[in-house]
């Protein structure tokens, strides 16, 4: 039997096995699409989500930022673990309630002493309704809301190229990078709704992980003896009499 071509047919195998592409099938259906297509439908598909679960380290400047929270477009509820304390926010249309550990109440009472620690530890078990006169409102809330932590948040700076795939809690990812890297790194659901599975905002910015799209789940509130009277964490000073302006930062809950 005459087995024609057998060098070339050895030589284009070998080529295969090299480069690992280079007899792979042509891409179809999104990984055909350009990389400014692929971000521009992930954003859209983000948008129109019914909820999310957003979890992950976020890095700005000095502060870093634990992040496990779970958001839909009526509110949102989970917890911000900084340097300093641990956050657990829960907003249900326009209260926000925060509960925090002792450390996040500490000399916010304007005493000092033995009586900051026990206002700490009163404080400590207890939500606290956060009105949106107050300037932390916008700050906080912004952590609860979809668009502020998806939309607004995930932002890719450069020159987009597609850098292969990559298995993102077991499915298939597009990965987009903007500027080698430098200016943030996207991972897009390969198969059904485009959705951003992970978010790099730079090398040194930590991660976000993206999931539970559309998964609704219950937003309760908490109990009235849960609940603390804001005025203990005002310092016996007056709220403004009207609304801080949004913020026009990329980061939720900074300045």
């Amino acid at each position: 039997m005459r087995l024609p071509q057998t060098k070339t047919t050895i030589a284009l195998l070998a080529a295969c096995v090299l480069t690992g592409t280079a007899c792979s099938k042509e891409e179809t259906g999104l990984g055909a699409e350009s990389a400014d297509s692929v971000a521009g439908k992930s954003k859209a598909a983000a948008a129109g989500a019914g909820a999310v679960h957003v979890q992950g380290v976020w890095k700005i400047q000095s502060q870093q930022f634990r992040i496990d929270l779970r958001l839909k477009r009526d509110g949102g509820v989970g917890t911000v673990v900084t340097a300093d304390s641990t956050i657990e926010l829960l907003r249900i249309g326009e209260d926000l309630f925060v509960r925090g550990d002792a450390r996040l109440y500490q000399g916010r009472d304007g005493r000092g002493g033995a009586d900051v620690e026990q206002s700490a530890q009163a404080l400590r078990d207890k939500f606290v309704k956060v009105p949106p006169v107050d300037p932390s409102y916008a700050r906080l809330s912004g952590f609860t809301r979809m668009k502020d932590m998806i939309t607004d948040l995930i932002r890719l700076n450069g020159k987009l190229k597609k850098d292969g795939r990559e298995k993102v809690r077991g499915a298939e990812s597009l990965k987009l990078v903007a500027d080698r890297g430098r200016g943030g790194e996207l991972r897009v659901a390969l198969h059904g709704t485009p959705f951003p599975l992970k978010y790099v905002p730079s090398p040194s910015g930590g991660e976000l992980e993206l999931f539970e799209y559309d998964q609704d789940f219950p937003l309760v509130l908490p109990k009235a003896e849960d609940v603390v009277d804001y005025g203990t964490l005002t310092d016996g000073k007056e709220t403004p009499d009207k609304p801080p302006a949004k913020s026009d930062g990329p980061v939720p809950g900074t300045d």
